[in-house]
């Protein structure tokens, strides 16, 4: 069994230099400093326990910070993210064939829903990978194909695991787009849409008043944000689920900029008028729940 453990770029290492002036100078309260640096600490606290255990139990294992491109040939048998949610998140995009991935947070104050272990618990995660008793759940993921009207050309994103946002550039503009779902059109004046997986189910498109589904949920879904709905006729589309195996749901981006965020601020496609957008099934990522 080989590893790569994937981590992070505190936010201590990324703003602490700032903070650190601005608190200084009396503009920023010391409470914020002492989080970073609390935080910092732990972080590499729980990355220097992994690495240890990993040695001791005769483990090969490889480090690579999330933000560094790598191929297939870079990833072990198993990848371990320390970090949060957005370290897990980030390696899986970077896994287009699937794989197993183990996140443990690494610090309390990090955001770990994704993640089957936290500070402390790093000698059960290590336990259990040696051992072989890692349970985890094939959780399935999605894709976007992207036709540019520009360069005529198609490609694919990276695979999300929890959400796509279509949206225009502009935050404050008006989303102009037409939609096909299930080769049924029309056209929307919206805030954008959101399309998720299972896992991601309960974040974004929940808020905007999506629907909970399991994980392991092979349906994906969509949510209109803040349809306008005085158009005659009405919209009819606002929602719903579609399987990305077999029902076509697209995109014709009417906007002259518009954006495709991918889980978060994990990647971003810049679209041009015309654009389209197909969303259709990834490679299932194998997801540890829980430790045995």
């Amino acid at each position: 069994m080989g590893v790569l453990i994937v981590t992070k770029i505190t936010n201590y290492e990324l703003h602490g230099e700032t903070t650190e002036a601005k608190v200084a100078r009396g503009v920023v309260s010391q409470d914020a400093l002492d989080r970073l640096r609390t935080a910092h600490g732990e972080h590499y606290k729980t990355l220097k326990t992994v690495k240890k255990l990993l040695k001791e139990a005769g483990v090969p294992y490889e480090e690579v910070s999330r933000e560094k491109r790598r191929t297939s040939s870079d990833q072990g048998d198993t990848i371990i993210t320390i970090g949060g949610d957005g370290t897990l998140l980030a390696a899986s995009h970077q896994m287009p064939d699937g794989g197993r991935i183990v996140g443990i947070r690494s610090s309390h104050s990090s955001v770990g829903y994704l993640c089957c272990a936290g500070p402390g618990e790093e000698d059960r995660v290590i336990q259990s990978l040696v051992c072989d008793t890692v349970r985890t759940e094939s959780i399935p993921r999605v894709k976007a194909m992207i036709r540019r009207t520009d360069r005529t050309e198609e490609f694919t994103t990276e695979p999300i695991l929890n959400d796509f946002l279509y949206a225009n550039a502009n935050p404050a503009a008006t989303t102009r787009y037409r939609l096909n779902v299930d080769n049924d059109t029309e056209l929307h004046r919206s805030s954008g849409i959101w399309i998720a997986t299972g896992v991601g189910s309960t974040a974004a498109i929940f808020a905007a008043g999506g629907e909970k589904r399991p994980g392991t949920d092979t349906l994906a879904q969509y949510r209109v944000r803040e349809l306008y709905r005085l158009s005659n006729p009405p919209p009819r589309f606002d929602g719903g689920l579609f399987d990305p195996d077999s029902t076509p749901f697209e995109i014709e981006n009417r906007c002259q900029n518009a954006i495709l965020a991918l889980d978060g601020q994990h990647g971003v496609e810049l679209l041009n008028y015309g654009d389209r957008i197909r969303f259709v099934r990834a490679h299932p990522i194998n997801l540890a729940r829980s430790l045995g």
